[in-house]
């Protein structure tokens, strides 16, 4: 086992747990502070907060299973696709199952009442700005024949993937439904999602240096990825925090 190996599943079994952890508190979430899926419609109802709950932490579950599993055959970049991929179904079901158990309490009782204020977008130009210039630099390396192996190219197609994701938080209509919106948690999931994008540059110039492989540099690596996650996921909730959603 070489130390690209190593790292791989080093990676897999830290994010694969720590996302078990996670949709296993989501799953059984009640009403704790911080925990559970907090937008949109589960804001508005109690059964569409205690469906959108089961469903996500369900969803969250089965892809730590998937990565501990899929760290052992594929490489890093599928790996994260992967990881993408779930949360970019998760997400968007959870969403609409909320949707769904709202509308059908709202057939059977009267609506709760909804904000009727007009809320500004947040601005994410910077963060846009940010991610646009990573990309740039890692198509550079891509076009340039830097990169040692095209299946890292995948990489710059998660940070695309970011960019794209971070575009509709300048625009966050779900959000609109909480009644305290600031625009602080659109601001720190556009921040996370630019510190991903940005680590993800750093591994694909570390890449295009073809540095000896060396135990160091595979643990400062994993370091460095599983810190820009960590930190990514700390402002998200510091966000979502401040912005007084728990």
């Amino acid at each position: 086992m070489n130390g690209y190996e190593l790292l791989r599943i080093l990676y897999g079994l830290f994010l694969g747990v720590f996302l078990i952890v996670m949709g296993a508190l989501t799953f059984t979430a009640k009403d704790e502070p911080g925990i559970g899926f907090r937008i949109g419609y589960t804001y508005l109802s109690e059964r569409a907060r205690r469906r959108a709950n089961r469903v996500s932490g369900a969803g969250i579950m089965l892809t730590g299973v998937l990565l501990i599993l899929l760290s052992f055959f594929l490489p890093m970049p599928w790996l994260m696709a992967v990881l993408l991929s779930c949360f970019g179904v998760i997400i968007p079901v959870t969403y609409l199952v909320a949707k769904r158990e709202y509308e059908l309490e709202e057939l059977s009782e009267e609506a709760p009442e909804k904000p009727e204020r007009k809320i500004r977008p947040p601005r994410v130009g910077k963060y846009l700005a940010l991610q646009t210039v990573f990309v740039g630099l890692s198509l550079v390396l891509l076009i340039n024949g830097k990169l040692p192996d095209r299946e890292i190219s995948i990489l710059i197609f998660v940070q695309l993937f970011l960019l794209a994701l971070t575009v509709p938080f300048s625009q966050p209509l779900v959000f609109q439904l909480a009644p305290k919106f600031k625009g602080k948690m659109a601001l720190g999931f556009a921040k996370a999602m630019t510190v991903v994008s940005a680590m993800v540059a750093l591994q694909l110039a570390v890449a295009a240096l073809k540095p000896k492989a060396s135990p160091l540099l595979v643990v400062l690596m994993l370091l460095v990825s599983l810190g820009a996650i960590f930190y990514a996921v700390f402002v998200a909730l510091t966000s979502a925090y401040e912005e007084g959603y728990y």
